[in-house]
Formats: structure tokens, sequence, C-alpha cells
């Protein structure tokens, strides 16, 4: 027999039948009230207040939740709740599915706030004569899971922890079933997790609050294996068949990442034990590295990864310093060259659920241009180099105080820093922006040649742009543009039918369109079709720390994508030497 629940804090009226759970009828609702314990009973974080209807007596945990709440004696448990008659109730605000913004520069992307690793507070019963279970199946009871796996140096501590609490515990599971925690008392506002974006050239790295999605803290740092390369074929060079250099640039990667964590926690006062999840979003290479997995066949054709999607893995394994039975979670590599950076990124931007044609590009030391049509997703990799982040450049220097980031022509040559500092040398976009002037001034052909007799060209004191930072530059657009072209032409295509284009990376932050039109990195349209979306990369970690199901989507999404080899296409050598031109060509 149907019934009304009236739901006065949200002015709608639906339907139930006897029996059914009143979460489930609020979720079908559209209204998103938290699971956090997949209906279990045990997170307290679903309670409504019934007004009118049915009142059934609070189930042990229940009471305890509502007493430790503070909650009037007619609030349940909404995920335990049965309809038997018509109802009325209100949904604290509180009970709502709290969601986390993971990108806010040009394009706001929000996630839901639901991971993999939970706490939970419970109260146990001890063990008794008449009911002699284990402690394990203690735990299992209480948090009503058939089966809990634990790693053994917890099941050594488990009977002091609980003795010494009382058996008040607070537990802390990873995907309901691997126990990471048990410890005294109630600590679950102690629970943080890692993003990390491991790119060639720079690294960056978040510290979350798993329990409402916000950043703690970030810091950046360089890549300390640049110095075995710029690139990645320089480093798989550097590492083919020397299982030695291998794991040298191995511990160098996880060195910088432990800096890096250190940093962070110390300057927020979090003890690394309450850091239980990491995500690692790097490109093909990168994610090889960090594991210390061989890269060999990424040399030879047909550039095959070792992995694409893993399970997670665990910190003490990989020599992570935080909690030593926490997960780390590698943003699945979709193909070749093309990693976990550019998944994450799709994950944030939510681009495949977006209807019309779209070009998804990340402007790195790899550029890698993606294409979402209505029909399916394709993705390629351009050897584009580090002149995009300031490296091989004579001046060249990362976006950091005192590069010179833009650059215009008023009467005379102004040029910008970040930071208002004085000039330390030249980024990528001032580069952009300093070649298009000159190009637009005569002191650049569109060739690529520094006019008249000087082989350079000076800025401020000590900062010139040399013959062969041009040519670095012409290389690096010359790599995007011929992505972009093929990839289009792929669907028949013209850049006039695209209905946006998202540029991920730091790198975007600070490029004029304008100027990156006029040299031909970027195709020639509307400019309020380009989005910079910022460090899409590391947005994208942070979806998947905060939502379990979005690595399930990921790993989905991931074999769907077609790779498309560029230099495989008989017409690829042609159209890079025409791209080299800084010219618009598309």
């Amino acid at each position: 027999m149907p019934y009304t629940i009236k739901i006065e804090s949200h002015k709608k009226a639906l339907q139930g039948d006897t029996g059914d759970i009143l979460v489930d009828v609020i979720q079908k609702a559209g209204i998103n009230l938290s699971v956090y314990c997949d209906r279990k009973g045990l997170c307290g974080k679903c309670f409504v207040e019934i007004i009118e209807g049915s009142l059934p007596p609070p189930s042990k945990h229940e009471q305890y939740l509502i007493e430790q709440k503070n909650h009037p004696p007619n609030y349940r448990l909404a995920c335990v709740y049965r309809i038997k008659g018509d109802a009325r109730i209100k949904i604290p605000e509180e009970s709502i599915l709290k969601e986390a913004v993971v990108l806010t520069s040009g394009l706001r992307s929000i996630v839901p706030i639901h991971p993999a690793v939970k706490k939970f507070h419970l109260r146990l019963t001890k063990p008794g004569i008449s009911s002699p279970f284990s402690l394990m199946e203690t735990l299992e009871r209480n948090l009503k899971q058939k089966r809990l796996h634990a790693p053994f140096g917890l099941l050594r501590n488990m009977g002091r922890v609980m003795e010494n609490s009382k058996y008040d515990v607070t537990v802390t599971t990873y995907k309901d079933t691997d126990l990471l925690n048990i410890e005294p008392q109630n600590t679950q506002t102690f629970i943080y997790g890692l993003a990390a974006d491991i790119g060639t050239t720079t690294l960056a790295l978040e510290l979350v609050n798993l329990n409402d999605g916000e950043t703690i803290g970030t810091t950046t740092s360089l890549n300390s294996q640049s110095i075995r390369g710029a690139d990645v074929v320089t480093r798989i060079s550097y590492t083919f068949k020397d299982m030695k250099k291998l794991n040298k640039l191995r511990d160098q990667i996880r060195e910088d990442i432990n800096s890096m964590i250190d940093e962070l926690l110390k300057k927020t006062k979090i003890d690394p034990i309450n850091v239980y999840d990491m995500v690692v979003a790097g490109n093909t290479t990168m994610n090889h590295f960090f594991l210390g997995l061989p890269v060999d066949a990424l040399a030879l054709a047909p550039y095959n990864s070792v992995f694409s999607c893993l399970p997670e893995l665990s910190s003490r394994e990989l020599g992570i310093r935080i909690n030593p039975y926490a997960k780390v979670y590698i943003a699945p590599n979709i193909k070749s060259f093309v990693g976990g950076d550019i998944s994450a990124g799709l994950i944030a931007s939510e681009l495949s659920h977006k209807k019309g044609t779209y070009l998804f590009i990340d402007l790195g030391t790899n550029g890698e241009i993606v294409l979402k049509t209505e029909k399916e997703i394709i993705v390629t990799s351009t050897a584009a180099g580090p002149a995009f982040e300031g490296m091989k450049i004579s001046c060249g220097m990362l976006a950091l105080p005192g590069a010179i980031y833009k650059a215009k022509y008023v009467d005379k040559l102004q040029t910008f820093t970040l930071g208002k500092k004085p000039a330390k040398g030249i980024c990528g976009t001032g580069l952009i922006d300093l070649i298009a002037i000159f190009l637009e001034r005569g002191k650049l052909s569109s060739n690529g040649r520094i006019n008249g007799r000087q082989k350079k060209i000076t800025i401020k004191d000590k900062i010139n742009i040399s013959q062969n930072d041009v040519r670095e530059m012409q290389l690096a657009c010359a790599a995007v543009k011929t992505g972009i072209k093929m990839m289009l032409e792929e669907h028949h295509l013209t850049n006039d039918q695209l209905d946006g284009v998202y540029i991920a990376g730091a790198f975007g932050n600070y490029l004029n369109i304008k100027n990156s039109m006029k040299i031909g990195l970027l195709p020639q349209i509307d400019e309020n079709k380009i989005i910079f979306i910022g460090n899409a990369a590391l947005a994208g970690a942070k979806t998947l720390l905060l939502s379990a199901t979005s690595r399930n989507s990921v790993e989905n999404l991931v074999r769907k994508i077609r790779f498309v080899s560029l230099a495989s296409r008989p017409s690829f050598q042609k159209n890079f030497v025409e791209a080299l031109e800084f010219s618009s060509y598309y």
C-alpha cells in the first residue's frame, strides 16, 4: 500500500510502500542523502527528523549516535527506517551528501564526497564466556561485514587497543573490507588523503581532509629526475635494460614525493599515521618510474606499457611515508605515452558526459590531445618537449616569482613578472608572447629565423632569446599544431565545428589566447570557446581520492578510448614540416 512522505525541508511529497527503506525513497526523489556507511546504520550521517508518523524505538547504536550528536529523540537514521504509514519529516543540512569543488579555473567541477577510506566510531561489547567471539568476529558483526582483511601488524595490537580503550574504538576501513587502523576513542575527525600530480618537469601535491573534501595544503617541486633528461625519451634511454639506473630514478621520484609529504604534514601539524589514501596521476612513463617498473617496452614499437589499470597498492611497499597500511591508487594509463594525468583530467573535467565536440589539450612536456565527439573519444600524444615549461631555453625558468610570464608592446616592449619580482628569466607563456610580438615587429621571420646580424634578441639585462630558443618553441608548437590538425582530420572536422577547447596544465593559467593563435599553437576559433582549466591532473587525482565510484568510472572510460598514432600516418611528416611555420594553418 502506497504512503505519502512529506519532506518539509525540501517541500516535496514522495510515495513509498510498506517496508520501503526511507533513504531509498528520498534518494529516488533526487535528494542526495548521505549513505557514508552504505546503509548499515553505523555512521550517523543520514539522520532525519520524524515530525509525524511511525517512530520505532532506536537500536542500541542508533540511540548512542542520537546522544553523541545531541539530537532530539525523534531523530532516526533514514538508512534503517522502514515506512509503515504516512509521515512528515525534515532533513537536516548535515545529512545531505557533502560535495567538493575540484576544478574552479574556467570550468567548475564538483564531486560528491564518498571516499574509499572511512572511519567508524564503535562501542563494542566485550566478548564473554557465553559469547566467545574472536576480536575480528566482533568487528565484523559490528561493521556488518561478512569478512574483514587485516594486516598482521594490526592483529598483533588489536587486543591491547580494545582492552585499554574499554572497547570504545574507531576503526578505519578501505572499501569496507580492508582494515587499515584501530584506535582508542573517537578519532573520526582525523582522516586525510593525498592527491599527487607527477609531471615530467614539475610535481604537485595536495593534502585533503576526507571528511569534507577541504584542501588542507598544497606544495610543488621540481622533478629531480630532470638531471637525467628533460623529457621522458631521454630518461627511458638512460634506464634502458639497466635495473640499477631504473631503481635510481624510482628512488629519486619517491624521495621527491616523500620530501613534499614531510613538508606538508609538518606545516599542517598532521600526523602521517592519519593519512590513509593517496592517488597518483602521472604520464605513463612517470607512473612506471614511480613504481619502479621497467620502461624498456616503451622504448620500442609498439610502445607498450606494463599496465593500464592497477588495483590499489600498499604505501609501505612503495616506501611512501604515510600510514604504513595506507592505499596508493595510480590513475590508469590510457595507451602508450598517454597516461594517468590525462585520464584523471578527463574525469575532473567530466568531458565524456558533455554533448558536442570538444578538444582537451594538456600543454606540458608531453603534449596530449583528446578529441571527444558524439561517436567516440580519441587520444594522441605529441613530443612537445619542455619548452612550454621554460626548460631547454637559455634564459628559461619555471613559472616562479621573477619569471617573465607576460609581454606586450605599446610604444615599447613591456614585460611582467610573477610576484612582481625583478626579472630572472622567461617561462613558457612569456616566451609565446615575446615570439608573437617579435613576429609582428619584424624581428622574427615566420620560419623562425631571427632577422638582422644579431643571433639573439635582448629582452632585459642578461635576459635574451637566442636562435636556439626560437627553434625549441617552433618544435613544441609544431608538435601540438600537427596533433590538433590530424586529430580533427580523423573525424573530418574543421576547427569551427568545435564546441570548446579545454586547455589543461598550469601553463594555461597565463596563456595569451590571441598570441597563441598568432603563432599557430591554438586553432583559430571563437576565443570564448577556449577554456583554461588549470592543473586538471591534480584535480582529477583529488576527484579519485574523494569518490570511490570515480575509480570505476575512470577505468571504464580508458577502455573505451581509441589511441591514434600520429607518427604512423603517411601525412605526419608533411604536416609537421608545415607546422614549423609560426602561422596558423588550421
